[in-house]
């Protein structure tokens, strides 16, 4: 079974326009409703794979209520706490050539909800072969974000743990935690990690292969069309991806994400792992949705993600 963990759970709302101008009104060609945070993205794939899967995290008001009702739908196994703020909506604008962002921050979560969160994961994560952890970490009453992540972390001893998180949330906990297992940093965000700039291909393979930092996890380095570095059990892949005809990029790192978890589940060996995790970021990405992929479209993929072994 599958556990994930959406800390910043979103209503997220896209609105497609023929140009965007500020100041202008503008009436959209299409809108999008979704619910949204990449946990939530990252359980609606493995939903769609057919997988055991248990969504946690914080909900609250109105919009909380929305998003619970639409994974209830999915007969998804929700494990979420009920907290007093109201969950967080997040816009995208695309006009064709470009997408404007509007993100909530989300509601503050009180000390007792915190409480609540951690003690729930003591008593279930134990159930769980796989626990994903993905996306911002909302505003938290007399709490660091980095002690409440290592908190979270040391209640997950027996699990196979993925962490998706923002950069300076990883940053802060990588080595500082046993219980990480795997990471999915996109080029950008390891870059940010290795504190480096501009890193090319090869840099990035001799940085996982030296770094000290990766020594115990497996990390899933993703370079968007042109495919993926990775290490996993101690050895280095280059992936590569076919061309497609991209709808909307937003969510392919969660689906693959959600690709990982369930390879992990069902033992894949390294190589059916990444063709697999791959093929679910590159189905999310044609589709219009986030969080969604078509089972039979990852089928053929998979055929198609070419997997290198480096050392």
């Amino acid at each position: 079974m599958i556990l994930t963990n959406t800390l910043n759970p979103s209503i997220d709302i896209s609105y497609q326009v023929e140009s965007l101008e500020i100041g202008a009104v503008h009436r959209p060609t299409q809108m999008i409703k979704n619910a949204g945070g990449k946990g939530i993205n990252v359980t609606k794939v493995l939903n769609d794979l057919g997988a055991d899967v248990t969504a946690t995290g914080y909900l609250g008001g109105a919009n909380g209520q929305w998003i619970q009702t639409q994974l209830e739908q999915r007969n998804i196994q929700l494990q979420f706490i009920d907290i007093e703020g109201n969950t967080r909506q997040c816009i995208a604008i695309n006009d064709g050539e470009h997408q404007t962002e509007i993100l909530q921050a989300g509601p503050e979560i009180s000390e007792a909800s915190q409480a609540l969160y951690l003690k729930q994961l003591t008593d279930i994560a134990h159930q769980y072969k796989v626990v994903t952890i993905s996306g911002s970490t909302p505003k938290l009453i007399n709490q660091s974000k980095t002690a409440y992540m290592i908190k979270i972390l040391n209640t997950l001893t027996n699990s196979y743990n993925i962490v998706d998180i923002d950069g300076q949330s990883l940053k802060g906990i990588l080595g500082q935690c046993a219980h990480i297992h795997a990471i999915k940093p996109n080029q950008s965000e390891f870059e940010d990690l290795v504190h480096q700039k501009k890193l090319s291909h090869q840099d990035i393979i001799k940085i996982l292969k030296t770094n000290q930092l990766f020594k115990e996890v497996d990390v899933f380095v993703t370079l968007g069309s042109e495919g993926a570095i990775i290490k996993l059990k101690q050895s280095i892949y280059k992936a590569t991806l076919p061309n497609i005809n991209a709808v909307n990029p937003v969510g392919s790192g969660d689906a693959t994400v959600a690709g990982i978890a369930y390879s992990v589940e069902h033992d894949l060996d390294p190589v059916t792992t990444i063709q697999t995790a791959l093929a679910c970021g590159t189905s999310n990405a044609m589709q219009a949705a986030t969080g969604k992929i078509i089972q039979q479209e990852v089928d053929d993929l998979i055929k198609k993600v070419g997997v290198e072994k480096l050392g």
